[in-house]
């Protein structure tokens, strides 16, 4: 059975990224996949202290939420992440989790573990599909040094009502369908 684990990086907990994110997991049920979700809004995540433990072994030295989910990304066979773009990125939230995954290289930026699957959503006011595409390819270019190769993007655009992505039917399927295909 495989494992997906999900970050769901936005303030809103019925917003466009959420409804996108319920989408990919309910597809990954449907085919029969162990699911775990995780809203960074809830979690107690520090930001990263930049000591390098990590990096020399796979663990961080801080106590806080985001042990449980490093354990969760380190079983897992599927990682989503899903976050609205603020300012042409990702929220804060979603960039504290990020800066705290070094301990998925090591030492010689070699990835520790096998490599997984990896899901972007994201949603965005702007209309426009590409005005943030720059930001997006150095997100997939980042998750690859750790071993995450993106394998689909659900990209929300004209966002700015939270409830822009339970009224789109199309998305919304091809959310369900990018995790039913995991």
């Amino acid at each position: 059975m495989k494992k997906v684990v999900a970050f769901v990086g936005s303030p809103r907990k019925n917003g466009n990224t959420a409804t996108l994110v319920k989408e990919v997991i309910r597809g990954a049920q449907a085919a029969g996949a162990e699911t775990a979700v995780f809203d960074l809004y809830d979690m107690n995540i520090k930001p990263c202290q930049g000591c390098l433990v990590c990096r020399k072994t796979g663990h961080c030295f801080m106590q806080d939420d985001f042990e449980d989910m490093f354990k969760h990304i380190v079983d897992a066979d599927v990682v989503v992440f899903g976050s609205p773009v603020y300012l042409w990125q990702v929220t804060a939230q979603m960039k504290l989790l990020w800066d705290r995954l070094c301990g998925l290289f090591d030492e010689n930026y070699k990835p520790r573990y096998a490599a997984k699957s990896l899901v972007m959503v994201y949603s965005q006011g702007n209309p426009d599909a590409q005005s943030f595409q720059a930001s997006f390819q150095i997100n997939k270019d980042l998750f690859k040094m750790f071993g995450l190769h993106v394998v689909d993007t659900i990209l929300l655009t004209g966002g700015g009502d939270p409830n822009t992505a339970a009224d789109n039917k199309e998305l919304l399927l091809k959310a369900y369908e990018a995790g039913k295909a995991m």
